[in-house]
């Protein structure tokens, strides 16, 4: 059993095993990411005037090996404009689905396949995937349990304008062929900017960016509002029991938003994927490249996701600062083999893996009363766990009432106190000499006059090897 050197061990801040959210890869935009049978991940995105580029990862954060997967043959239906692919893995081969624009200037669909995830793609046709007489893009597929299979794109809103004079972006749906080569009945409307924080852009406005995923039997259909070149640019979801609907926008829209941030804006676009172990949803979306002056040239940005036990979904971020590296990534996110408990209650907020980034609905954030100037959270596993990291998210108002931490691993050997500075940044995270341990004691004082602090969750690491 391996264990703590003495009473007193430091904790430090952890470097390794932690990465920053801008990935490095910029001047693109709509990042979609692929897990591929083999566990690697591939990203593709809008990166060229003829095509798109890939790149391919491990470990979902460093990305290689960038290429050209599809290029633009002499003579194809598309012209310029290709944006947003989106790649399936079906009966051994990979469908790409983008949008390009076509020689008439009207935006459509597309489909290449090639038998690798890194191409080169090939159109099965010379004509674009589907066309209904309107601009489409943004194309998304759903393969479901039963086999079933479903397109989602959205309306482009340069052909789309209502009796009063707005032109919509409004997402549809539609059955896909069991072959996945062409749609198979009618297009259902789903979903039309309504909410509040839709309307920002004015005049056009926007649902489009739509992505499907399933969660608990029920349709979770996510999808970008606002203009993407703006810093309104958001995420919200809708919900339904079927495929096709009827889908019901979730009150707390948007769930992914730069808001007034300085340091980040544009936050959009995005899919979603599983970490290397398979036990963390993570979100892929891109951001800004210069968050003062929002445009066309944008970022990839991942940060975790997941549902609450209501079954809402959260997106933990934008998170920009150092955060742990997705779980099977060189570290393991141990967080739920614990459950948490603070002056004799129930903290299960702690480990729940939702993080309070703009709101506090669901109880992701909570103020805790302190107890002569300190506050104690208790985590507890039903067998030890070996562990060596604690990444510690305060609530919405940082760590302004704490003035140090220390952690007692089974009730036996204490840390040294970690006193909070003024460079700690959000989450904060410490490594200390890696231990087998079944109840770990965090312990925060509190600044004089404070008399509580506001959590939001505390996630506990492994790292391997």
């Amino acid at each position: 059993m391996k264990g703590c050197a003495g009473e007193g061990f430091a904790l430090r801040k952890a470097v390794r095993g932690c990465f920053s959210n801008d990935l490095g890869i910029h001047g693109i935009g709509d990042p979609f990411v692929l897990k591929t049978q083999d566990g690697s991940y591939y990203l593709y995105c809008t990166s060229a005037p003829d095509g798109f580029y890939c790149w391919r990862s491990e470990d979902l954060v460093h990305w290689t090996d960038r290429k050209m997967c599809y290029t633009r043959s002499s003579g194809s239906w598309g012209v310029d404009s290709f944006w947003a692919p989106e790649v399936v893995y079906f009966g051994g081969s990979y469908y790409m689905y983008y949008t390009a624009r076509n020689a008439a200037g009207s935006l459509r669909i597309g489909l290449a396949i090639s038998d690798r995830p890194d191409g080169p793609f090939l159109d099965k046709r010379n004509e674009p995937f589907f066309d209904f007489g309107y601009a489409a893009i943004d194309a998304n597929v759903l393969i479901d349990e039963d086999g079933s299979k479903y397109l989602y794109y959205s309306r482009d809103c340069s052909e789309n304008t209502g009796e009063d004079g707005i032109r919509r972006s409004e997402i549809y749906g539609i059955r896909l062929r069991e072959d996945m080569l062409a749609t198979d009945g009618e297009a259902v409307r789903l979903l039309t900017p309504e909410q509040a924080w839709e309307l920002e852009s004015g005049n056009p406005l926007w649902n489009e960016g739509p992505e499907m995923i399933k969660h608990g039997g029920r349709y979770y259909l996510t999808y970008s509002g606002n203009c993407f070149a703006g810093s309104a640019y958001s995420v919200g979801y809708a919900v339904a029991p079927e495929p096709l609907g009827p889908f019901v926008k979730a009150e707390e829209n948007p769930v992914l938003t730069s808001q007034d941030r300085k340091d980040v804006s544009g936050t959009g676009h995005h899919s979603f994927t599983w970490s290397p172990d398979g036990t963390e949803l993570w979100a892929a979306y891109h951001s800004h490249t210069f968050p003062d002056r929002p445009d066309g040239n944008r970022k990839v940005n991942i940060d975790r996701a997941g549902f609450t036990e209501k079954g809402k979904l959260y997106i933990n971020g934008p998170l920009t600062a150092f955060q742990p590296m997705p779980s099977g990534a060189g570290t393991v996110n141990v967080t739920g083999k614990f459950s948490a408990e603070t002056a004799g209650r129930d903290a299960g907020f702690l480990v729940d893996g939702c993080i309070s980034v703009y709101g506090n609905d669901e109880g992701m954030e909570q103020e805790i009363p302190a107890a002569e100037g300190s506050v104690t959270v208790i985590l507890t596993a039903s067998e030890p766990v070996e562990l060596n990291r604690i990444a510690v998210f305060p609530g919405q108002a940082g760590f302004g009432a704490i003035s140090s931490l220390k952690i007692v691993l089974d009730n036996e050997l204490s840390s040294k106190e970690y006193v909070i500075c003024d460079e700690d940044t959000v989450p904060l995270i410490l490594d200390f000499p890696i231990h087998l341990a079944k109840r770990i004691e965090v312990l925060f004082s509190l600044r004089e006059g404070e008399m509580s602090i506001g959590l939001s969750e505390i996630m506990l690491i492994r790292e391997e090897g």
